[in-house]
């Protein structure tokens, strides 16, 4: 029983051994391979890409569109606008014009030289004396 105790002993040892060998042997036959696909490329192609991710296509899309959208309703207020101040620099200018119209006719009617052309057509003549009247309630009490 003891032999066959030492003898399970030393495979599990020479297993544990072999496996680590076997791993170790692996690993550098790996390393070995890439060097060998290594040798001779332009690893500066070889960079790695990034991709844009398939779900961030549509938010960038959607993105653009919204910006596209917000740029032209900018750019059509921006047109209404000025449509709107050409129509109120009109409107100015046309009540400019009716207020020079008005300032005009008011110095015409106030004009001494008519007013005194139409007292003379009504029979007015100029008063010869002119009697100043105190406002009611300053008259000196008794």
């Amino acid at each position: 029983m003891s032999r066959l105790r030492d003898l399970t002993a030393a495979r599990s040892h020479r297993s544990k051994s072999m496996l680590s060998t076997r791993r170790h042997n692996h690993r550098g036959r790996h390393n070995q391979g890439n060097a060998k696909v290594l040798v001779g490329r332009d690893l500066a192609k070889d960079a790695p890409r990034r991709r844009i991710p398939i779900w961030l296509i549509p938010g960038v899309v959607a993105g653009g569109l919204f910006a596209a959208l917000a740029i032209v309703q900018v750019r059509v207020e921006l047109i209404d606008q000025g449509y709107k101040r050409y129509s109120a620099v009109q409107r100015l200018q046309v009540l400019e014009e009716e207020k020079r119209n008005l300032t005009a006719q008011v110095r015409e009617l106030r004009d001494p030289a008519r007013l005194t052309k139409l007292a003379r057509e009504m029979g007015l003549s100029r008063p010869d004396r002119v009697i100043a009247l105190a406002p009611p309630g300053s008259e000196p009490r008794p």
